[in-house]
């Protein structure tokens, strides 16, 4: 049954009227539709308050089976944003390159050291001239200084300072890797979104590999400078991978987490049904029987939710599956 009556912001009046009339005249509709004295006066004037008139449908028993209802609810929406990007090797080469230096650094500096102490030893008296002694001492400064730069070049990679101390000890860059599977992903970040990344940021990664799978992990490196053609900058995440599925060179979305998740209104993208004007509605009930649509004003979105900034309230009873059904019905020619 099609029934027209006064609500807020409908399509073309006519056009609706005429189809419910064509329906009962014909008796198109068994369950015997009928023009309600609402439906006459569904043409939307404008009334002292300002507001305009839309349509409310009544449905019948088997098009209810057609729908799906749901309350809307609160919920937490994660305040962060996309950017495209590669799996890349297991360990960032960069990272690599930077604790090979650091290798380097500490074993001149103990030679230095050493050598420094041999001139000392000798002394003027054994034929050690002041030069040699002066040269010994510069040397062992700059090998200082050499290691003091290395270690602070890993340290902004991401390792901690007893991290650093054990790789010195150890001299070999296999003393701090783990049995747990750790994969890098690349990514590049908008321009604009680019002041919200930072280094320790959460991210979350899915690759279309494993479309059901997250890969969590957090930012471990953002480069220092936007590339000119693209006004991309790219950052770097570390990512857990415990049942070694990720490879190098497959696609991937990650998700940088750039604040606290945020609590809001919240409904089924299924119930979101798109106008030809671009426009977002929901149809919602009070009575499991009469459907009026609702415009939308929608922010973020997440796991299969919208978040709603204005149209709803927690509590109402919104259709979350054929909306679209609900729509073409006012949208069929007349003797549909």
């Amino acid at each position: 049954m099609l029934r027209q009556s006064p609500a807020a912001g409908a399509r073309n009046p006519r056009r609706i009227l005429l189809v419910a009339t064509s329906l009962c005249a014909a008796g198109a509709l068994a369950s015997g539709c009928h023009r309600s004295d609402a439906a006459s006066e569904s043409d939307p004037t404008t009334h002292a308050s300002g507001a305009t008139t839309a349509t409310t449908l009544e449905l019948t028993a088997g098009q209810l089976n057609s729908i799906k209802l749901e309350p809307v609810e609160s919920s937490s929406f994660p305040l962060e944003f996309e950017a495209v990007g590669t799996v890349s090797f297991d360990e960032d080469p960069a990272v690599i390159q930077s604790e090979a230096t650091l290798i380097s650094a500490a074993a001149s500096l103990d030679m230095n050291r050493k050598e420094l102490r041999r001139v000392q030893s000798l002394g003027e008296a054994n034929g050690i001239p002041p030069k040699e002694l002066e040269g010994a001492v510069a040397a062992e400064q700059a090998a200082a200084a050499a290691l003091k730069g290395a270690r602070d070049a890993v340290r902004a990679l991401g390792k901690s300072d007893a991290e650093i101390d054990q790789l010195v000890a150890s001299g070999r860059f296999d003393a701090l890797r783990t049995d747990r599977p750790v994969k890098w992903v690349v990514a590049n970040v908008t321009e604009s979104e680019s002041p919200q990344v930072r280094v320790g940021q959460k991210v979350r990664v899915k690759v279309a590999a494993y479309p059901e799978t997250w890969f969590e992990g957090r930012l471990s490196r953002i480069y220092a400078t936007i590339d000119p053609n693209t006004h991309r900058l790219t950052v770097r995440a570390q990512v857990e991978d415990p049942e070694n599925e990720l490879r190098a060179g497959m696609l991937a979305s990650i998700f940088i987490r750039a604040g606290a998740p945020i609590e809001g209104i919240a409904i089924p993208t299924t119930a979101v049904v798109r106008e030809g004007d671009g426009s977002m509605i929901v149809w919602v009930t009070t009575d499991r029987q009469h459907f009026t649509e609702r415009p939308l004003k929608l922010g973020l979105q997440s796991g299969g939710r919208y978040q709603v900034l204005a149209g709803l309230k927690t509590g109402e009873l919104a259709v979350t599956e054929g909306g679209v059904f609900l729509s073409n019905m006012l949208e069929a020619p007349p003797g549909d």
